[in-house]
């Protein structure tokens, strides 16, 4: 069931680029930041999903088994046990998913325009018929590059953690 799962990010984008144009103009949502939004999540939910299987895998079960010993209702098993060890994780997969959507250019390129352009669409934006204007689109790089870093940087302390926790077993 998870390899058909991941399988479909198998499938490249251009391949699947008429039928999502046409469900988005049927629907109006053509240059719909809304739209772009639901289109990148579905896109990155199978390597999410795949990720976060085995971060869930590595939670002991000694662990939830004392939860339950101690009378915890499920709720607080999740929250109080469970969760606080999948932190890592769930930073680690935020981080990837976002990358890979900020970094998106297919879809965005053709599905937008103005109103929901995304920052490689915007950035692609400095090249036209005079060439290159180097000095501005370095500027503009070097600014879109920076959700990126502050994205990193604030999930480094679960990141860290992560790796050294999954390191000592």
């Amino acid at each position: 069931m998870l390899f058909f799962f991941i399988s479909t990010r198998f499938l490249p984008a251009a391949a699947s680029i008429l039928p999502v144009f046409f469900i988005l103009k049927a629907l109006g949502a053509l240059d719909n930041i809304t739209a772009i939004g639901l289109l990148y999540a579905a896109m990155n939910l199978p390597i999410a999903v795949w990720m976060m299987r085995s971060f869930c895998n590595e939670v002991p079960r000694e662990i939830v088994a004392a939860a339950q010993i101690d009378r915890a209702n499920p709720r607080t098993e999740l929250i109080r046990v469970v969760l606080p060890i999948l932190l890592p994780g769930i930073a680690a997969v935020a981080l990837i998913c976002f990358i890979f959507a900020w970094n998106e250019y297919f879809l965005a390129t053709l599905l937008t325009t103005s109103i929901a352009r995304t920052t490689p669409p915007f950035l692609a934006s400095f090249v036209d018929d005079r060439g290159q204007f180097l000095a501005v689109l370095s500027a503009a790089s070097t600014i879109a590059v920076l959700p990126v870093i502050i994205a990193g940087w604030v999930a480094q302390k679960q990141l860290v953690r992560g790796l050294a926790t999954g390191a000592v077993k």
